[in-house]
């Protein structure tokens, strides 16, 4: 099983981060959170502080563990483990995706998500219910 670390980056106003995949691939063009595959040795937490330095040149903060799930594609199974996030240092730079946005998570049905993304609304989506001041980001 191939694990995947994804980041909720949500800023001081509570929209998320979300990214568009470019040309090629698997989700051609759909929209994901930032994220991507654990390395020997590596916690979810420590990549996902890699990837957001590697894909959007942003030093992120993880917060609270939103969640896990699993998902299949092409005969590989993959586990996601998703995390709320914040941005501490850097601006952003779409490094290897097409463009990025920061949107309300009311308007996320507006964009296409990849599969195991849109999946994961059902884990981020409660917590936009709550009372701003439980988000732990």
């Amino acid at each position: 099983m191939i694990i995947v670390s994804a980041a909720v980056i949500v800023n001081d106003l509570r929209q998320i981060l979300i990214c568009q995949r470019g040309a090629g691939g698997s989700c051609e063009y759909l929209w994901e959170f930032p994220g991507g595959k654990l390395e020997k040795g590596e916690t979810p937490v420590d990549c996902l502080a890699r990837e957001c330095l590697e894909e959007l040149g942003v030093t992120v903060e993880v917060g609270q563990f939103l969640g896990a799930l699993t998902h299949s594609r092409s005969g590989l199974d993959f586990q996601l483990i998703f995390y709320f996030a914040r941005i501490v240092g850097g601006e952003i730079i779409a490094k290897v995706h097409r463009q990025t946005k920061w949107i309300d998570f009311s308007e996320i049905g507006q964009y296409e998500l990849c599969p195991a993304d849109k999946d994961a609304l059902r884990l981020i989506g409660f917590y936009f219910f709550l009372d701003k001041n439980k988000i732990k980001h």
